[in-house]
């Protein structure tokens, strides 16, 4: 059985910019889903889990900062890691980007190695979690079973009892 494949949410309003995305994470092999917008990233997140979102800060509609605070409003995206990518970043905008629950901020241009090895340990993780979560799954399966079957062999033995007292 493989590893689940995990979800990349990129968020830019630049199409050129989402295919340079493309081409460096294409090789991670995982499911990379590209939106233009702060509000097609939310209908996303509001459809499926992901392990990491690479979010523009600066983008027409909804910008990046106000994208990532609303994403964090809902219990499914509130934990899930952020990383802001921007041509220029001050200390003022990179500490907000920070309070509003980013893991990071990378400049662009990106370099390769870099976008791909920070967003590999986030779906490194994601995965671990996966892993834990269904193992916690099984462990809670195999404890119902178990109780359901101390019942039944509780009820068997009141049943055989009580049949018992009977026949005196």
């Amino acid at each position: 059985m493989g590893e689940e494949k995990a979800n990349i949410l990129i968020v830019d309003d630049l199409p050129e910019k989402l295919l340079v995305f493309r081409t460096i994470l294409e090789e991670l092999e995982q499911n990379l889903v590209m939106v233009r917008s702060g509000s097609e990233a939310l209908r996303e997140v509001l459809a499926r889990e992901f392990a990491v979102i690479l979010l523009d800060v600066n983008m027409p509609d909804i910008d990046g900062l106000e994208t990532a605070k609303l994403v964090r409003q809902y219990k499914r995206s509130s934990h899930t890691p952020i990383i802001f990518i921007t041509a220029y970043a001050d200390e003022m905008q990179t500490a907000h980007g920070y309070s509003l629950g980013a893991v990071d901020y990378i400049l662009s241009p990106v370099r390769p190695d870099v976008l791909r090895s920070k967003v590999k340990v986030f779906v490194e993780l994601w995965q671990m979690q996966q892993r834990i979560r269904a193992m916690a799954e099984a462990e809670g399966a195999r404890h119902a079973a178990e109780e359901q079957r101390r019942r039944a062999n509780f009820f068997a033995h009141a049943s055989r009892e009580l049949g018992a007292s009977l026949d005196l």
